[in-house]
């Protein structure tokens, strides 16, 4: 866990040590008084403590469930610590992991609801403290985290079932929640700017009452903020207290929990391809234009979440680990939805000029209501078994395991009849209002999903080359259950396991090699009622990671060729819309380069760049063959510096810029539909008022810009739909820390 070295840093101790030397007891006469040089003694910071200073992290407990630098393993790994999310304000998941390479994040704007990632050509998973945020493509009751809550991000591209269990082939993100310190720390936060953003949270922790077998911390958030499209608030309410307990040097139990409570709409607006990407005789769609009904569309979230982390160290070589979380989501979600199913012909794969519209002039659209009802419980539980060993020359990392999760959803929704007059929209002028039929909520469903896996893992040394070791046997039952239908049961198993290879040069260079695979048994089914097959991936990962002596950075490359069977993708068929299908087999390969290095000098940089490219390789639809994977670019690229003047007359002034790169992605796999590229320009500046007057000291003053040039630029496009990104916000925020 990184270190907030802003109020952790250890300062230079000076201690001056007069000795008197006394006369000696057999003289005769008093001697005279000597004096020894005055000494200076100067205390370094702890070596681990300055490595991990800026943006640079040098551990990873997430790629192997233990902690391992991460030039030792054998897989790409980013890890987005507390310092470079914070120096960019991010206020979401997807936003903290914009300069991360192999990553799509925001696929679909910026949405208020969720948050999506898409990792090498797949979807991406989200866990919190090693446990998977369960959901399903059948519930919005999905637990969301909140940035301020987090001390980090890790990042595991390629497939990860061998550790996580059911997983796509792309990758997870684990997200590490703040936990209580050893040291009093205090913090407070104001925020505010675009939108009407108004933020206040505040961070303490420390012991109790002095105890040093007592730590606790309490996090919280409240806000309220409007956002870039009209009609469509941000609000969230914010709180985490978190326990731990020592009762020796060898036990350690951390009680974390949170609630949270979002009150939103749908920031996500579904526009026609013609009048976004398209020209449309009428012009461009303006980014703030909300298709809803203002008096009916919202999203509400209430969430909590409850667990621990505990550990006991059984002997100097054996130690067992057991992580606890159960969770309880509901959402209220209602929305009046575009409906362009003339405007876009699935057979051919093309759009059908002017079809999404219902008048010649192309200026009004059909649209729909929805209503939805959802509640889901989450139970997960990780036990770990973990020895080091030495057999002959040989150095062992053994950790075995054995995890349970349980996933059980709810939902009640109903729709409104389809074309209704009253709903008719003008998207260039539009009149809301109009009466219409509420949707009643007839339909229910019910759906569990259970998993228990069984892994083990062996992390060898020999002399400098590291071999890394893992299996896992899966055993995954799921049930779905329709109102007036029977229950549709699915049983699955799958062995799944993962090798890797590295080396370690006396220069900081680590060659890798890696296979791995990934095991998913998709709960659920189609818009027709058939179950979904397992899916399967299989990766080759070649790479090398550099950390250069005597400095602060690291350097990483790596090449990957992965494959997946029975790929699950959104149904491009609007009626269709909450379902997905399988396409068969599809292909991922490419290349990812990150560098991040922290300066003396006060610089921290952070670059990217990835070039992926996917293929559908097997599809029962022929114009499919050989296309490109959805959401997925062929290049991205990102640059962040951040500077601090350390000394002189602007010490403590810190500049901050950035330039994002997105090529163009396509929506579906017809690739008919395909967004243009887009580069970013993000910027701050901040300065530490300590630096003014002493009695201001731990006052920062901070403002970020993001998409400062307030590009106008499409995520994504997929069935006649489009998404705005991002336009510009600007944030100031005032912090004290004591």
């Amino acid at each position: 866990m990184d270190v907030f070295y802003k109020n952790d840093w250890l300062p230079a101790v000076f201690t001056t040590l007069q000795l008197c030397l006394p006369s000696p007891a057999f003289a005769e006469e008093p001697l005279g008084e000597a004096t020894l040089p005055t000494v200076t003694v100067k205390a370094k910071p702890d070596a681990k403590q300055k490595q991990e200073q800026g943006t640079v992290a040098q551990r990873s407990g997430s790629a192997t469930k233990t902690d391992t630098p991460i030039i030792e393993v054998p897989q790409s790994i980013s890890v987005i610590n507390k310092d470079e999310f914070v120096a960019r304000a991010a206020q979401s998941i997807t936003q903290a992991v914009a300069y991360t390479p192999g990553v799509v994040s925001g696929m679909f704007g910026p949405s208020t609801r969720d948050d999506y990632f898409n990792l090498r050509g797949f979807e991406g998973t989200q866990y919190l403290d090693g446990t998977r945020l369960m959901s399903s493509n059948a519930s919005y009751a999905q637990l969301r985290v909140d940035p301020y809550g987090l001390e980090r991000i890790e990042v595991l591209r390629g497939p990860s079932s061998v550790l996580y269990g059911q997983n796509p082939p792309g990758g997870l993100v684990n997200m590490v929640s703040k936990r209580p310190t050893e040291q009093l720390f205090h913090e407070v936060q104001l925020l505010g700017g675009s939108f009407d953003r108004v933020q206040g949270s505040f961070d303490f922790a420390g012991p109790v009452d002095g105890r040093d077998d007592l730590l606790y911390r309490v996090v919280g958030l409240g806000r309220g903020s409007d956002t870039q499209v009209d009609f469509v608030e941000d609000d969230r309410y914010y709180i985490a207290p978190s326990f731990t307990w020592k009762p020796d040097d060898k036990t350690s139990l951390t009680l974390l929990s949170h609630y949270q409570k979002d009150e939103t709409g749908n920031a996500m607006q579904f526009l026609p391809y013609e009048g976004s990407v398209l020209p449309n005789p009428n012009g461009r769609i303006p980014s703030n234009r909300f298709l809803g009904e203002p008096n009916f569309d919202s999203y509400q979230r209430e969430q909590f979440a409850v667990g621990y982390a505990l550990e006991h160290q059984f002997s100097s070589a054996i130690k067992a680990r057991q992580n606890l979380r159960y969770a309880d989501i509901s959402s209220r979600y209602h929305g009046i939805y575009p409906d362009y199913y003339y405007g876009f012909d699935y057979d051919q794969g093309r759009l059908i000029p002017g079809g999404s519209f219902v008048n010649a002039g192309m200026s009004e659209i059909n649209r729909y209501g929805a209503a939805y009802q959802d509640q889901a419980q989450t139970l997960t539980l990780d036990n770990q078994l973990q020895a080091d060993l030495h057999t002959g020359g040989l150095r062992h990392t053994v950790l075995t395991g054995l995890d349970f999760r349980r996933f059980t959803a709810q939902r009640r929704r109903g729709f409104t009849d389809f074309e209704l007059p009253e709903l008719v929209l003008d998207v260039y002028n539009p009149v809301y209002g109009q009466a219409f039929e509420l949707p009643s909520l007839q339909s229910r469903s019910r759906q569990q999903q259970d998993q228990i896996g069984l892994y083990g893992q062996d992390q060898i040394r020999l002399g400098r080359w590291l071999a890394t070791l893992g299996v896992r046997y899966d055993w995954a039952t799921a049930e779905t259950v329709n109102a007036g239908k029977a229950a549709t049961p699915q049983d699955d198993e799958a062995f799944t396991y993962r090798t890797g290879l590295s080396y370690l040069f006396d220069a900081g260079v680590a060659p890798y090699y890696s296979y791995s695979e990934s095991f998913e048994p998709t709960a659920g089914t189609d818009f027709l009622g058939a179950m979904f097959k397992p899916t399967t991936g299989q990766q080759h990962e070649v790479g090398v990671k550099y950390q250069p002596p005597g400095y602060n950075a690291l350097l990483t490359a790596a090449w990957f060729h992965l494959t997946q069977q029975n790929v699950l993708t959104s149904d491009p068929v609007p009626s269709h819309s909450g379902y997905s299908i399988q396409t068969g087999e599809a292909r991922s390969q490419g290349v990812e380069l990150e560098g991040k290095a922290h300066f003396d000098i006060g610089l921290d940089a952070v670059a990217s760049y990835t070039y992926t490219d996917t293929k559908v390789t097997q599809s029962t639809i022929a114009s499919e063959l050989g296309n490109r994977l959805t959401y997925t670019p062929e290049h991205q690229a990102g640059l962040w510096l951040d500077y601090t003047q350390p000394r002189g007359e602007w010490s403590g002034l810190g500049l901050g810029g950035g330039l994002r790169y997105a090529g163009g992605n396509d929506g579906d796999l017809s690739n008919s539909q395909k967004t243009p590229s887009y580069v970013l320009v993000d910027a701050s500046v901040h300065y530490d008022l300590g630096q003014l007057n002493s009695r201001l000291h731990g006052m920062r003053l901070g403002v970020n810009m993001n998409n400062l040039l307030d590009k106008d630029y499409f995520t994504t496009c997929y069935g006649g739909n489009c998404f705005y990104g991002d336009r510009r916000t600007v944030l100031a925020s005032l912090r004290y820390n004591w």
